[in-house]
């Protein structure tokens, strides 16, 4: 992914600006949580569908938590409505029901498996994932690892957004993950770890543990905005 560069006609900051406000003004018409969980993943979900990702590839979201973020994707491209708050309301979790969607998760370490197995069934292909550092913690993550490497996918293409946080505290004082990583790395044909910040981008988010799980009120909606 480090060698595709940007499409210079495009501005990937307003994109990403715009993105966040749709994650925010949605997920405050839902009363919806995960809100730290959406916001670390923006600038990586903007790059892959506005950058990388052509219409052939296959595209997993398996960092099930952030998904208002790739329903807000899917609305700026006119697949989903600009106001897909209900849409939220009734799949806090993505699924297979919500249009351009392709696989069902939230359990952790589903969505790397899957991938793996479309990635097996058509070499021709490209097979993206975006998974979680809570998935890092998963044995599935490691069996699909092994399974990808011994098989040659490299058209499979990881990613964990490592924001260092998970729904109950920090990562490194409930299990560290750095000797993770390294296998990973060492492992999977093309493993990127992106390094973000929980709630990026919200002053009073930003690296909460607590924004796992809070809502926004009208007050904290309006500051939120105003920040981006």
């Amino acid at each position: 992914m480090s060698e595709l560069r940007y499409n210079q006609t495009m501005n990937y900051q307003e994109i990403s600006k715009r993105i966040r406000k749709s994650v925010l003004e949605n997920s405050y018409k839902a009363g919806a949580c995960h809100i730290g969980s959406a916001l670390s993943c923006v600038d990586i979900m903007v790059e892959l569908h506005y950058n990388i990702l052509l219409e052939e590839d296959v595209f997993v979201f398996s960092k099930a938590s952030g998904v208002a973020t790739y329903y807000a994707i899917l609305a700026d491209k006119g697949i989903l409505p600009k106001d897909f708050s209900e849409i939220l309301k009734k799949y806090p979790l993505p699924s297979r029901e919500v249009s351009g969607i392709i696989h069902s998760v939230g359990s952790l370490g589903h969505g790397l498996p899957f991938a793996v197995g479309m990635a097996f069934a058509d070499r021709s292909k490209r097979v993206f994932v975006l998974i979680s550092d809570g998935e890092v913690q998963e044995g599935t993550t490691y069996e699909s690892a092994l399974f990808a490497r011994q098989h040659k996918l490299d058209n499979l293409f990881v990613i964990v957004d490592d924001n260092k946080i998970q729904g109950l505290g920090f990562n490194k004082d409930i299990l560290d993950l750095e000797t993770a990583y390294t296998f990973l790395k060492n492992t999977l044909p093309n493993f990127e770890r992106r390094e973000t910040i929980k709630g990026q981008g919200i002053d009073f988010m930003e690296n909460k543990p607590e924004w796992h799980y809070k809502n926004l009120t009208k007050e904290l909606l309006d500051s939120a905005l105003k920040q981006i």
